[in-house]
């Protein structure tokens, strides 16, 4: 397990993620980088480098410096792309903005990692202004196309003249380079500080456990602001291969893409996965060039994942992982999955990892322990939160929170999620977050959320409430309430009324038995 942590790791962890840009620049110059899937505008090796140093002139002009922290509010594009390679060529910090968060979501994150400029394009110009409101921090605005109130065009850096920009020896793999906001315990998203190394470990894993390499083309319209959206991308970039960049989930706009460029490698979260496979589209296009679709592991129906290979003629492969862990974490392939369809498979190369006990001992294989993981892509910390970082990496490794099992072979197992994470649709919902809110409205006196399992989304937020006597509300009154106040994807989409919630002494609520009993159709919003 501990091989790959030598000499070799030290060295991937130093280098800066545009080490690889340069020499791609010269070795690669000719072929094709980025495609922008919307606009149809592409740029070659060559022309990216170039395109990314201008950036970097005009980024250190408007003054955006080493450490500087830049949050990012806007879909998937080319532009949107290149920029994290110039913040990361300064030094400079991105933080990522998930679209579907609210203003006030939005205004907690930026203010919190204390940015100093915000990038938006038009699509999301007015949740930014709302977002940045009341922040001092804020020194530049800047966004895609024409320029608007108070926010300078970004499209100037092409007509900007420049002097020649070098790479700074001072900006190495450990430099802290992007803020991955994610749900915490206590209701408020927590930073993962992501440092340029973790790029340059997630880019080898794909190589090695998924074959991505030089030749092929991936079609990125995952959300960069999430840890597997930015990471298979950029992976794809430091190999030297092709990224076709989308921002919507449109099957059949999709489908159009991997016929026109020859798409080899797919990333799709449970919950999607089955509507993009069944889709009408796909009866109507070549889908010949597809050879890797990655999708979930322990979750996922065994019959997808034949329909996978069959109708697409791609190998399934699937992964479990989390921001913390810089992204995938353990493979599977559909051999594997058709041995036992709730194997995680292997954990991949560049961690080093052990299943222990309370005490950090490693505990036998068959025996459930807590995954715990060293390497690469491991995080530096929680941003501004020492004591949650010092938790969550004491003694060296870090603690993921789920619990897991390993078999003799070396495969591993996942069987449940220490601190309650539900996953749906590929967004993280943390249950006390929705507590919360619920709690606050009028007509609930106690609730509590767990995550069930569902065909479509992987799983689906579910609420047990108490309403207070005399007071009447509806499920669906409830959910549309939570979505007044946090993202829509947090709201349940089932609520059941009941008349206690299971606690024990100290208060807790005892999840493990609201997750025995039924969900019925009537319960659904």
């Amino acid at each position: 397990m501990a091989k790959y942590m030598g000499d070799e790791v030290n060295a991937l962890n130093s280098l800066p993620l545009c080490y690889s840009l340069r020499i791609l620049a010269m070795s690669r110059k000719d072929h094709v980088a980025i495609v922008d899937g919307t606009s149809g505008e592409s740029c070659t090796y060559s022309e990216l480098y170039d395109r990314v140093s201008s950036m970097v002139w005009w980024l250190g002009q408007k003054g955006i410096n080493a450490g500087d922290r830049v949050a990012c509010l806007s879909e998937n594009s080319k532009l949107y792309f290149e920029l994290f390679y110039a913040l990361a060529w300064i030094g400079a910090v991105i933080v990522p903005l998930n679209m579907r968060l609210t203003p006030s979501e939005l205004n907690f994150i930026i203010d919190n990692a204390g940015a100093k400029a915000m990038y938006t394009s038009d699509s999301y110009i007015d949740n930014a202004n709302e977002a940045i409101k009341g922040l001092s921090s804020i020194k530049l605005k800047f966004k895609s196309g024409k320029a608007a109130d108070g926010w300078v065009s970004f499209d100037e850096f092409v007509e900007t003249k420049k002097e020649d920009v070098t790479l700074s020896d001072d900006i190495i793999g450990e430099n802290l380079f992007m803020l991955l906001y994610t749900s915490g315990t206590t209701g408020k998203p927590k930073g993962c500080m992501i440092p340029q190394r973790t790029w340059n470990g997630y880019a080898i894993n794909m190589a090695s456990c998924f074959g991505m390499g030089q030749n092929d083309v991936y079609l990125a319209f995952l959300p960069l602001f999430h840890v597997a959206g930015f990471g298979t991308a950029v992976s794809q970039i430091q190999l030297g291969g092709t990224v076709v960049v989308t921002s919507d989930f449109d099957p059949e706009k999709l489908y159009e893409l991997i016929g026109k460029y020859k798409v080899t490698v797919m990333f799709l979260v449970p919950g999607i996965s089955t509507y993009f496979l069944y889709h009408e589209a796909r009866k109507k296009t070549d889908v010949s060039s597809l050879k890797v679709f990655i999708g979930g592991a322990g979750g996922e129906k065994l019959e997808m994942v034949n329909d996978v290979e069959e109708l697409l003629g791609a190998r399934y492969f699937g992964i479990y992982g989390q921001t913390e862990s810089g992204g995938k974490v353990t493979w599977v392939d559909s051999d594997m999955i058709r041995e036992d369809p709730s194997i995680y498979g292997y954990v991949m190369p560049f961690f080093n990892f052990m299943i222990a006990d309370n005490d950090d001992n490693h505990v036998s294989p068959g025996e459930v322990g807590e995954l715990c993981l060293r390497g690469t892509p491991i995080m530096q910390g929680y941003w501004n939160l020492p004591e949650e970082s010092e938790e969550t990496l004491r003694n060296g490794w870090h603690h993921t929170g789920d619990l897991f099992v390993m078999e003799e072979s070396g495969l591993v197992k996942m069987v449940d999620r220490k601190k309650y994470l539900i996953k749906t649709g590929g967004e993280n919902v943390y249950p006390q977050e929705v507590e919360i809110v619920l709690l606050s409205h009028d007509a609930v006196a106690d609730a509590a959320v767990i995550g069930i399992l569902d065909e479509q989304w992987g799983e689906a937020v579910k609420a047990f409430v108490i309403k207070k006597p005399g007071m009447e509300v509806t499920g669906k009154g409830l959910s549309d309430w939570v979505k007044k106040h946090i993202a829509g994807y947090k709201a349940p989409r089932y609520v059941e009324f009941v008349d206690a919630i299971p606690r024990n002494a100290s208060g807790k609520i005892l999840k493990g038995i609201l997750r025995e009993g039924k969900t019925t159709t009537d319960q659904k919003v």
